[in-house]
């Protein structure tokens, strides 16, 4: 995995923030990460079965990013962010459908007493499944999963963390970049904020099971080449 160094034109990264690549042995820690930053609604899951889910989730997107990095202060991990990117050495990872990330999401949303909730749930994660295949224009990049810790936002860490992200896609010669995300439980402003453009909105099904919530999904891509002028 590469780890693209500091250069000329990319922000440097707070102070006392370093990066190293994601590693297997980061799921637990990345999963408690997950699980604060998108809690579940009401009734949905207890916090062990959350937990639970949230490392499966990190553990799906892992196997569906070839790039993957940790951002760390001396208080431990305070961010990641795993993508695909094509032209990086191997090529992409292999391509996953919702069926593979079932597992990981059941274990949060459907502890025992949830039992009777289950095609409800399987329903809403097919739904936005497809509308997030159908939305979502052809890349040559893609961010997987992207959680900066509550603690460590409005400080840089995810601007760094995306910029590296860009920066090797660019490298690999990435022409765009997309990214699924949502209203509610999300930062989707973020990426409006750098450069990213908005490309579909839709009624997200799964958010807003998981959450208790109404949320739409938004997929949003940010052509490389317009960057590079």
């Amino acid at each position: 995995m590469t780890v693209p160094a500091a250069g000329p034109g990319r922000a440097a990264p707070p102070p006392g923030l370093s990066f190293r690549p994601f590693t297997e042995g980061d799921v637990p820690a990345c999963g408690r990460l997950a699980r604060d930053a998108w809690p579940a609604g009401p009734g949905i899951a207890s916090r062990e079965t959350e937990l639970a889910g949230m490392e499966g989730y990190v553990g799906y997107s892992l196997g569906s990013s070839n790039w993957g990095e940790v951002a760390c202060t001396d208080g431990g991990i305070a961010g990641f962010l795993l993508g695909r990117i094509d032209g990086l050495p191997g090529g992409p990872p292999p391509e996953r459908g919702v069926l593979g990330e079932v597992p990981s999401m059941l274990a949060s949303a459907l502890g025992d007493e949830h039992r009777p909730r289950l095609l409800g749930f399987l329903w809403s994660l097919a739904l936005t499944e497809v509308k997030v295949r159908l939305n979502t224009p052809a890349s040559d990049a893609s961010v997987e999963m992207f959680i900066v810790g509550s603690g460590s936002r409005g400080k840089g860490v995810g601007t760094a963390l995306l910029e590296r992200f860009l920066e090797a896609a660019r490298g690999a010669g990435a022409s765009s970049v997309t990214v699924y995300t949502d209203e509610l439980m999300s930062n989707w402003r973020f990426y409006e904020g750098r450069g990213f453009r908005r490309v579909a909105s839709f009624h997200d099904n799964i958010t807003s099971h998981y959450s208790g919530s109404p949320s739409r999904g938004f997929v949003f891509a940010l052509d490389l080449r317009v960057q590079k002028g």
